[in-house]
């Protein structure tokens, strides 16, 4: 693998940081790395990389994230992927298997407090008025 020598600035505090890491060129290639493969679990609304053969999106070859149109409830494995791929070629004609869906769901939320938040207010009460109580018995 071809290595580039780049350079990059500290401020005082990052430099100090940078002393305690050890290696800082190792250090900052598995951040560059799990940086990647962060986005690549990102969902976008978008094909990105449709598969021609299953019709569907690979979700670990984009670099923009997997395809949520294809897989909505998060990105399988690739061992999910490929099993389902070599199914998916090897079934006779009208019997091709539907693409594993990912229970229990596999999407990746940070702010899952405030989606329940949003999902509980959401609710609607069962505090019914007097009139509207009246109303539906005597209907």
């Amino acid at each position: 693998m071809a290595r580039r020598i780049t350079t990059i600035s500290l401020d005082d505090t990052s430099a100090e940081q940078a002393k305690q890491v050890g290696n800082l060129s190792a250090f900052v290639r598995q951040q560059l790395q799990e940086h990647a493969s962060q986005i690549r679990r990102q969902p976008v609304d978008y094909h990105n990389a449709m598969h021609q053969g299953v019709g569907k999106c690979h979700p670990h070859r984009a670099l923009d994230g997997y395809c949520s149109i294809c897989w909505p409830f998060g990105q399988p494995t690739k061992n999910e992927w490929h099993d389902w791929v070599r199914r998916y070629v090897n079934a006779p004609g009208g019997n091709k298997p539907e693409a594993p869906r990912q229970l229990p769901d596999r999407r990746h939320f940070t702010n899952t407090d405030e989606i329940a938040q949003e999902e509980s207010s959401e609710t609607i009460p069962n505090n019914l008025g007097i009139i509207r109580k009246f109303w539906r018995w005597l209907f």
